[in-house]
């Protein structure tokens, strides 16, 4: 049964985990743009180019959404298409959503599936356009998979068909993401430099700069006896901005800013003992995952983070919460495990059990395949 995963520049290793269990049983192929986030995987990858493929310049996005509804568009999508019995999208607002639609009407594919992760309601609809296209995804598509109940929510307030929508989560490979032997022990150790983590885009809304200063909190505390060390891991735009906080706040040497291949990713959380994210909701975003905390419960983590859209769903009640855009609360909630070494092994033994019997990629690949089934009847 041969299966097309469309998700344009956005085709990522993260989310694409989830679909290797399943290449066993379709000859899956993934369509992306041609510059992607990843393309290497188990199986094959064919580009198109994109609107999302121009170089950056300033308001791009902006300006390409305003001008074509929306920017991810595959030029020769359609056509390439042909043959697939199942073809899984994401978003209802996607160009190439559209497209995937357009195929299904001229007789390319079967069935078309999308994965919607937007969990507010109408957000965007001021774009001319945008409207229209997610009225005929909910009207076309045989399946939506709505990534969380917050997702679901959203998606029925605009109207679409209860019976048409089933929550599933992202997933996480447990075997890959997995501590080793001596974590446990080293949760447990209050002797060493805890490393406190944040992974993730260096963006605001993403709570970077409540890390740094609840970090400025946490290295003035004198109640506090243990070096402390604070890694971020990922790119973004806020990254010149953080270093010159940074240096504001005199924490520099004790800040260290990385950016590793995702293959290079449970060697970081390995030397991790507390996980952050913070994020924090603006009226157009809230988070609507976070892969991260999936890679931190995978990996024994005990975790401070937000209730910000999704989050609540995904790490239910293995982490400790903090207020959103509160630095203090932030620190509060690290302090608390800073100081209590059993309650980090609490926290992080938790975590690591709900990655496996929640969020592993064998559950979310059965999932998906069940989706798949009822649709082909």
């Amino acid at each position: 049964m041969k299966l097309a995963v469309v998700r344009g520049k956005f085709l990522n290793q993260y989310e694409m985990q989830s679909f290797v269990p399943l290449a066993d049983r379709y000859d899956i192929t993934a369509f992306s743009s041609l510059t992607p986030f990843h393309n290497t995987f188990p199986f094959p990858v064919v580009t198109c180019p994109s609107l999302m493929d121009v170089p950056e310049f300033p308001m791009k996005m902006q300006i390409l959404n305003r001008l074509f509804i929306d920017a991810q568009y595959l030029f020769g999508l359609e056509r390439k298409l042909k043959g697939f019995d199942i073809v899984h999208t994401a978003e209802t607002y996607y160009h190439y959503t559209q497209q995937c639609l357009q195929a299904k009407k001229k007789g390319y594919v079967k069935k078309v599936v999308a994965t919607v992760l937007e969990n507010i309601p109408f957000n965007n609809e001021s774009i001319w356009g945008r409207k229209g296209f997610k009225r005929r995804s909910r009207n076309e598509l045989d399946h939506i998979i709505a990534l969380t109940e917050k997702t679901k929510t959203a998606l029925l307030l605009e109207g679409a068909d209860p019976k048409k929508i089933t929550v599933i989560g992202h997933g996480i490979d447990t075997k890959r993401f997995t501590p080793t032997r001596d974590h446990w022990k080293q949760l447990a150790d209050q002797r060493h430099t805890i490393i406190i983590l944040f992974s993730g885009r260096l963006e605001e809304y993403k709570g970077v700069f409540d890390v740094l200063k609840a970090a400025t909190l946490l290295l003035k505390d004198r109640t506090i006896s243990q070096p402390l060390r604070f890694v971020f891991a990922g790119k973004g735009s806020t990254y010149h901005r953080m270093q010159q906080k940074e240096k504001e706040y005199g924490i520099q040497n004790r800040i260290k800013h990385m950016s590793v291949p995702y293959e290079e990713m449970p060697g970081v959380y390995r030397r991790a003992d507390i996980f952050v994210a913070p994020s924090t909701s603006t009226k157009t975003w809230s988070e609507q995952y976070c892969t991260a905390l999936l890679e931190a419960q995978s990996m024994g983590l005990p975790i401070v983070t937000t209730k910000s859209g999704g989050i609540p769903e995904n790490v239910g009640d293995c982490a400790l919460f903090c207020k959103e855009g509160d630095p203090v609360s932030l620190f509060l909630q690290i302090k608390k495990f800073i100081d209590n070494p059993s309650l980090r092994l609490f926290y992080g033994q938790k975590a690591r059990k709900r990655a496996r019997d929640i969020h592993d990629i064998q559950i979310i690949a059965k999932k998906l395949d069940r989706v798949y089934q009822k649709v082909l009847i």
